[in-house]
């Protein structure tokens, strides 16, 4: 990146943050015109202010003008005041701090003595330092993760956002790097950052750029394909369905299908439950189908239940049906049986048949012992069906009302 285009990112970036981070009032010309003649005292007395809006414009004026000459008073005003200051008061600060010595402002604020402020400075500090050196902010990240164990993941995740923002190369190869959790944190940050800026496209294209590219190993392109459905499909999963459909056929997008039903199903169910319909009958799809339908009955049970009584059934319906018998048993176990009895594969069946039994049994074991006597069930199952509560043990792994099968399980 050059400077120019470097000097401009940061300078969009620091005005981002005091102004629209704080909420305040757009700052007019004389608000910084000349450097207050008694640093300190203008400091104290922005601090002091009751109005909150008026206080956070205050203070981002002043921070205006901090520099290397005043930086040491205006940091004694903080440390004295620093536990009746909140988190604005506090960002404004150390976000100018970084604008011209990031290093300082860091081992600074991460040596306040209240944790709640440490965290608050500390981070602030450590993404204008990202953001302007990323990687003398991953050193520095690294050493205090190790030394303040309690504010590391914050560290760690206001270090990705000055990276992202800073434009610089490395953070992809750096995210590339990580696993388990950590790498999860990474690419939620990362694509959540450049949503919360309202671009769709920014972040389709980010994912785009990774999964793309055959220098990344095949189960980072899965997650970071699966981290970006889910969080654009939060915004626009009518938009998501289709990205998705582009790649239906990629090992990375193996997950896509019932990511998007979920995140389709939450807005608007029947809509979900019409695109799982016409995607290709595999695997992938049964747990799509599944996922919407159970998405759709636990924000609005009755229009998800009403559209099943409604529809004329067909293999295409198991999944849900199984589902929605799963969670009728609990209440209704002789009218969930009914319902396990339309699904159509045998395998499924019987699996949505076991636990419903079993409930119907603990609630009126005479009527249910009759019915398992010429149930499909077999002589296992009927035994299962009979214990008491408190000894049944149910499948590891294994969600009722699904047939038991190498299925891939969810991530």
């Amino acid at each position: 990146m050059t400077s120019v285009k470097k000097a401009a990112v940061i300078g969009a970036w620091t005005a981002t943050l005091l102004v629209g981070f704080f909420g305040a009032r757009l700052f007019t010309q004389s608000d910084f015109a000349s450097a207050p003649d008694d640093f300190s005292v203008a400091i104290r007395g922005a601090l002091a202010e009751t109005d909150p809006l008026d206080r956070v414009t205050r203070i981002a004026a002043i921070m205006q003008h901090l520099d290397p000459q005043n930086v040491v008073e205006a940091a004694a005003v903080y440390d004295r005041l620093l536990n009746l200051l909140e988190e604005v008061d506090i960002r404004a600060f150390v976000i100018a701090w970084t604008r011209f010595d990031p290093a300082a402002a860091f081992d600074h604020t991460i040596s306040w003595r209240f944790p709640d402020k440490q965290k608050v400075g500390a981070s602030a500090a450590i993404e204008g330092w990202a953001l302007r050196d990323p990687i003398g902010a991953l050193q520095a990240y690294e050493e205090a993760a190790t030394s303040v164990p309690s504010i590391s993941e914050d560290l760690f995740l206001n270090m990705l956002t000055g990276w992202l923002y800073s434009g610089e190369d490395g953070l992809i190869e750096y995210s590339a790097g990580l696993s388990g959790h950590k790498r999860e944190l990474a690419l939620s940050r990362v694509v959540g950052r450049i949503m919360r800026e309202g671009d769709t496209d920014a972040a389709v294209s980010w994912v785009e750029a990774i999964i793309r590219n055959d220098a990344y190993e095949m189960e980072f392109k899965r997650r970071v394909f699966r981290r970006g459905c889910r969080i654009v499909g939060r915004s626009d999963p009518e938009l998501t369905a289709a990205w998705a459909m582009e790649h239906l056929d990629e090992e990375y997008a193996v997950d896509a299908p019932r990511i998007v039903a979920g995140r389709w199903a939450s807005k608007d169910g029947r809509a979900a439950m019409q695109w799982v319909r016409e995607l290709p009958r595999d695997e992938s799809t049964e747990l799509a189908i599944r996922e919407a339908y159970l998405t759709w009955y636990r924000s609005d049970r009755e229009s998800a239940v009403a559209w099943l009584k409604s529809e004329t059934l067909t293999a295409f319906h198991d999944p849900a049906i199984s589902y929605y018998a799963n969670e009728l048993s609990k209440r209704e176990p002789t009218e969930a049986i009914v319902w396990c009895e339309r699904i159509l594969d045998d395998e499924r069946q019987l699996s949505c048949l076991k636990p419903a039994a079993a409930r119907w049994h603990q609630s009126d074991a005479e009527a249910a012992e009759a019915w398992l006597q010429q149930s499909p069930l077999d002589e296992e199952a009927r035994s299962f069906a009979r214990l008491p509560a408190r000894i049944k043990k149910r499948p590891r792994q294994q969600n009722p009302g699904q047939p038991v099968k190498n299925m891939r399980p969810r991530p």
